[in-house]
């Protein structure tokens, strides 16, 4: 009997010590030590103000977790940062993860420079939103950027002003999707220029350099509608058509009668600052990123004022909106242990409870997952959050995208300066389709 117990004894022990060191073995293995860096443009806001210091906390978070990964981080800007970028793929000194749109992200996928990142999207693609995987994966098909936020562009008008011009019934955001016509918007538009005083205007129509063209893109290709940028498997620029060219024309006769300002000398950073100033009633590219910018900076008489969002007019049926996504690539690397801490950051930042929610809100845009929940009783937040059946074209990751722009520029500028529109839209179309060779 007492032998029999002893034996029991040392078996029990035995499989009690093989557990332990089984379970030690599996998280020393689940471990990784590695030094990773980390680079982002200013796409996050924080609550001291301080640009960089969100990125922080959330790496501070994750180390929190994972000891044994120290993530290094570098806050590029928008001037420097696509050439720093550059110059480290050129060098072969690519950092492990960047913080970007599908623009650059996808044409580095394209060029062999990254990760393709499904098994660490695979349990939670079910949850993302379809055009945004759409948006997030390579012409091999294999998803190369995390998505974690979107939001749509859209047009924005100063409601306070609007109230006190007596105008503000001439504004249809009462209507469900606030759809709008022409006539609509140009009758608003005329008694805005007849009751402003002579240094504000109605809105400004903007052209100096490609920066914020979406803005101008997107106003142009609603209007009488039917007149898409693109065709719908992004071979071949269309932006000819007679309904381009009647949008092209309602917009210079606008800018002409003085319902638009000639913006051909005004960045969109112009344009947004004119409309945050309350020099201008409306801007034609705004979004709740933008607002989140300009929070403390948009006043009315001394006062904070309210953006009203708008879809651009459409007479054909429902607006075509462009749209901002958001999320994170891995570059490619020898060392297989940095691709795997890479991984576990952009899922920690993607998924954990909380950091993932507070992520989303630093963008001031809206999470790419419906995982997340929008918490708000605003109804201009509520309404932006809906507008994903708006989402129009995305062709911002297609080969001489850059190149376009710059096309697209310059046939604004022309037609502003009274060239015949079918000719410069016929010259745009003709430069545009050269681009994707280059």
């Amino acid at each position: 009997m007492k032998q029999t117990f002893c034996t029991l004894f040392a078996k029990s022990l035995t499989a009690v010590l093989f557990i332990l060191f089984t379970a030690c073995t599996h998280k020393n293995a689940d471990q990784i030590s590695a030094q990773i860096d980390f680079w982002s443009f200013p796409n996050f806001t924080s609550e001291t103000g301080v640009p960089g210091d969100f990125e922080k906390s959330l790496i501070e978070a994750f180390e929190k977790e994972n000891p044994s990964i120290k993530v290094h981080f570098t806050l590029l800007n928008f001037t420097d940062g696509p050439a720093q970028i550059e110059k480290a793929i050129s060098s072969g000194k690519t950092p492990d993860i960047i913080y970007d749109a599908p623009g650059r992200i996808i044409l580095w996928a394209n060029q062999g420079l990254l990760e393709p990142l499904d098994d660490v999207l695979a349990t939670e693609k079910p949850y993302i939103t379809t055009g945004l995987l759409a948006v997030s994966a390579g012409k091999d098909r294999r998803t190369y950027m995390y998505p974690m936020h979107e939001g749509p562009f859209s047009m924005a008008f100063n409601k306070e002003m609007l109230e006190d011009l007596n105008l503000i019934n001439l504004l249809p955001y009462k209507r469900s999707d606030r759809s709008w016509s022409v006539a609509e918007y140009e009758k608003l538009l005329t008694a805005l220029k007849q009751k402003l005083p002579k240094d504000k205007t109605p809105g400004v129509f903007y052209c100096k350099n490609t920066g914020g063209d979406q803005g101008t893109r997107a106003f142009l290709v609603n209007l009488y509608g039917n007149a898409n940028l693109i065709n719908e498997d992004y071979s071949k620029y269309i932006f000819n058509s007679e309904q381009a060219v009647k949008n092209l024309q309602w917009t210079v006769r606008a800018v002409k009668n003085g319902l638009l300002f000639d913006g051909t000398s005004l960045t969109s950073n112009d344009a947004i600052a004119w409309f945050a100033e309350s020099k201008a009633a409306h801007t034609i590219l705004y979004s709740p990123q933008l607002n989140k910018m300009y929070d403390g900076k948009r006043k009315y008489k001394g006062k904070d004022f309210t953006p009203i969002y708008m879809p651009f007019p459409n007479d054909s049926g429902s607006p075509s909106l462009e749209f901002l996504a958001g999320g994170a690539c891995i570059f490619k690397n020898k060392d297989g242990i940095k691709i795997k801490a890479a991984k576990r950051f952009l899922h920690f930042a993607a998924t954990d409870e909380v950091w993932a929610e507070k992520l989303v809100a630093a963008t001031g845009a809206f999470p790419a997952t419906s995982k997340i929940k929008i918490d708000s009783q605003d109804n201009e937040i509520l309404y932006n959050s809906v507008l994903q059946r708006f989402f129009g074209q995305y062709y911002n990751n297609i080969a001489g995208f850059s190149q376009m722009r710059t096309y697209w520029n310059q046939a604004l500028k022309d037609a502003l300066a009274g060239k015949n529109v079918q000719d410069v839209l016929d010259n745009f179309v003709n430069k545009a389709n050269t681009s994707f060779a280059e």
